[in-house]
């Protein structure tokens, strides 16, 4: 996915809020604000993924302000809440379900979804609840069956901290039906994306077979920056569970693996790209989409 104008004025919002986050002043964040903008407009690349793009400000956040991981506090936050949840999860939701595998993906998807500041635990329980009676735009389930393949490799890239949690449901589900299942979690910290000290928090490392970083503090998967042993692991995976809009963004396009998308659309170039509407649910094989867009444009020429 390549970077649209809507993208722009979010690129600045990112680093307004983590300005804030930090707790930065009014004058130093306007200040990096306006270098933001000047960086942007000397730099962007028109033809890289959002994600892309969207790093390389937040890595010029981290140098002018020296803070290397401003959601750390939050990250935590996230996590204790998920993991306060998950019992409930466990036994409200999960265990009484006809269908666990589907159950487990709406799970993966809720954590893509679930807002961790509502205050209120009896709230939060019934939104989960509701949750359930969402549709999908789409639910690739009888695709998704034929990869679970006792004894191949399939690579379950992560999203945020706190959503890691919601993640344990499917990665259990993988392991149960013989799916080696290797954990790749951020190299570094960038927002509040899941690193090795939340996998490990959480739990969701010790389900995992193994468990590996993409190399750096990069938003999304890019291959340009990956490490040598996340392409390794990409190339031995059967599949790959891509969690979140971000590792959409940055993997969108790929023809050469079978990568299975979880994720709410939460902006409006994201759900064009993914022909859903905003705010939708999406469980999606890569090449259903890809298909469906060979199609669009077929039929528009």
């Amino acid at each position: 996915m390549k970077v649209y104008p809507d993208c722009l004025p979010c690129f600045l919002k990112q680093i307004l809020n983590v300005s804030k986050i930090a707790g930065l002043s009014k004058e130093k964040t306007i200040s990096i604000l306006k270098e933001s903008c000047a960086f942007l407009g000397k730099n962007l690349k028109e033809n890289a993924s959002p994600g892309h793009n969207a790093t390389l400000l937040h890595r010029l956040f981290k140098e002018r302000t020296q803070i290397d991981d401003p959601y750390k506090t939050l990250k935590d936050k996230y996590n204790d809440i998920a993991l306060r949840l998950e019992p409930f999860l466990m036994k409200e939701i999960y265990e009484p379900a006809e269908d666990k595998l589907a159950t487990a993906i709406k799970l993966a998807a809720l954590g893509n979804v679930i807002d961790f500041g509502i205050p209120r635990q009896f709230d939060l329980n019934e939104e989960i609840k509701n949750f359930f009676k969402t549709p999908f735009a789409y639910f690739d389930m009888a695709i998704f069956e034929r990869f679970l393949v006792s004894g191949k490799t399939v690579l379950y890239v992560a999203d945020n901290a706190g959503e890691i949690v919601f993640d344990k449901f499917l990665l259990r589900e993988l392991k149960e039906r013989g799916l080696k299942v290797v954990l790749a979690v951020r190299g570094g910290p960038i927002l509040n994306d899941a690193t090795v000290e939340d996998a490990l928090k959480t739990g969701a490392a010790e389900i995992a077979d193994e468990l590996i970083t993409t190399g750096r503090d990069f938003i999304g998967v890019d291959f340009e920056f990956v490490s040598d042993e996340f392409k390794e692991y990409w190339q031995k995976a059967f599949f790959v569970v891509s969690k979140g809009q971000a590792n959409f963004e940055t993997l969108d396009g790929i023809r050469d693996a079978d990568i299975f998308f979880i994720l709410k659309a939460k902006c409006p170039p994201v759900a064009k790209e993914l022909n859903c509407n905003l705010n939708e649910l999406v469980f999606l094989y890569n090449k259903h989409l890809l298909e469906m867009k060979e199609n669009e444009s077929n039929q528009e020429g």
